[in-house]
């Protein structure tokens, strides 16, 4: 075998092999995100009211209530959603669990690069930009939320007043906030759990721009839940729901205000 064969063979294996590393990551994306395989569920039922305020019930606590004659105001938009969970078989502890953990970072994947349009052309977009809008601020707002207090305990642990320990947390948690479009090569990192893992949390959103078929909330692994909407407004009830799940509240003024 000649030394420039053996060259030749060298040089295609270093090429080949991290192309064939980033196929694979993006060949395991939806197994991932969706895997195929029987997982308990629960459903919830999310009313948004003509006011804006949400109420949220579990299947049966609303189907009770409709058998007690409750029937939701004219103009009341409501979600049937499912909420999956892989790690205990329980989904809201999942939901709790994947949440509350400390992560070195954390990621929001928005939706496809056609999200982008919502900023100038949002009439091109498919789906409802103002619904995808809230939606990505509420889960975002929540999510570094629960992540900076990981910090300010910390900080606190470490000696600090209040006061710096809040302004700590607050700097460590940007500096460790990414924000995504599903492309390419965040479905491969997706794929290959790079992000979505035990150090690294990541919220992927999926509306019908990116071609959901379904209401529900995913937690396929830990680090990682995935929220599906047929529509974005079903994307937005189903942050709602998260906080439900969590017992979350925002301080007054703050909130999205939910019952049930």
């Amino acid at each position: 075998m000649s030394r420039r064969f053996l060259a030749a063979l060298v040089l295609a294996v270093l090429i080949l092999a991290p192309i064939g590393y980033v196929l694979y990551g993006y060949s395991q994306y939806s197994a991932s995100v969706n895997p195929d395989k029987p997982a308990p569920g629960h459903t919830y039922i999310v009313l948004r009211f003509p006011d804006g305020r949400y109420g949220v019930f579990t299947l049966p606590q609303y189907v009770n209530l409709t058998m007690q004659g409750f029937k939701p105001p004219e103009g009341t938009k409501g979600y049937a959603i499912n909420v999956t969970g892989y790690i205990t078989g329980i989904p809201e502890i999942d939901v709790n669990m994947t949440m509350n953990a400390p992560y070195q970072r954390f990621t929001i994947v928005i939706g496809d690069p056609s999200v982008k349009v919502c900023s100038s052309n949002p009439e091109e977009f498919t789906g409802s930009c103002s619904d995808r809008t809230a939606a990505v601020t509420e889960i975002s707002a929540l999510t570094a939320t629960l992540f900076k207090r990981y910090y300010y305990f910390q900080a606190l642990q470490n000696g600090m007043d209040d006061a710096s320990a809040k302004q700590y947390a607050y700097e460590e948690t940007m500096k460790r906030h990414d924000t995504r479009y599903l492309s390419f090569m965040t479905k491969v990192s997706l794929g290959l759990g790079r992000i979505g893992n035990e150090e690294h949390l990541a919220v992927v959103l999926l509306g019908p721009a990116e071609g959901a078929d379904a209401n529900r909330i995913i937690v396929p692994r830990p680090g990682l839940i995935v929220l599906e909407g047929k529509s974005d407004g079903a994307l937005r009830a189903e942050v709602v729901l998260i906080e439900k799940i969590m017992q979350f509240e925002w301080p007054t003024g703050n909130q999205t205000t939910t019952q049930g």
